[in-house]
């Protein structure tokens, strides 16, 4: 059965694209699409995106909630995202620290890293007073 493409469907892919490495909730999707998108079409569509492979839901930090993240831009493919505890702004780790990080996890540990389901968390420079802690 083929995959229906509604406006519905081409607002969320629209609404994700648009914020391409922010993890947003079906909450805030629904909110801000909700003179044209139903809530339970966001929670509908969002289910089958996942499936698709056209969004990544992550688990958010804590471990209780989740959000969804856009899975088909070109700059995401393969990088790993680390994401702000406190504003929840979230960008790609830079290139040569991912590589540092895959590599040590396979020498060390064994482990072979899918980099396009990472998400790290942690606290960002300008929340955290512009220093790393």
């Amino acid at each position: 059965m083929g995959v229906y493409r509604t406006e519905q469907r081409k607002s969320i892919l629209d609404y994700l694209e648009s914020r391409q490495d922010a993890c947003v909730t079906a909450g805030e999707i629904s909110a801000a699409l909700s003179s044209s998108v139903s809530k339970s079409a966001v929670y509908r569509n969002l289910a089958d995106l996942e499936s698709e492979g056209k969004v990544v839901r992550v688990t958010q930090s804590g471990g209780r909630s989740f959000g969804y993240r856009y899975a088909g831009s070109h700059a995401c493919a393969g990088a790993i995202h680390i994401s702000c505890v406190r504003c929840g702004k979230t960008e790609h780790v830079s290139a040569g620290a991912a590589l540092r990080f895959e590599r040590a996890l396979a020498a060390e540990d064994g482990f072979s890293l899918n980099k396009g389901e990472c998400m790290l968390f942690g606290v960002c420079r300008e929340c955290s007073g512009g220093g790393v802690k």
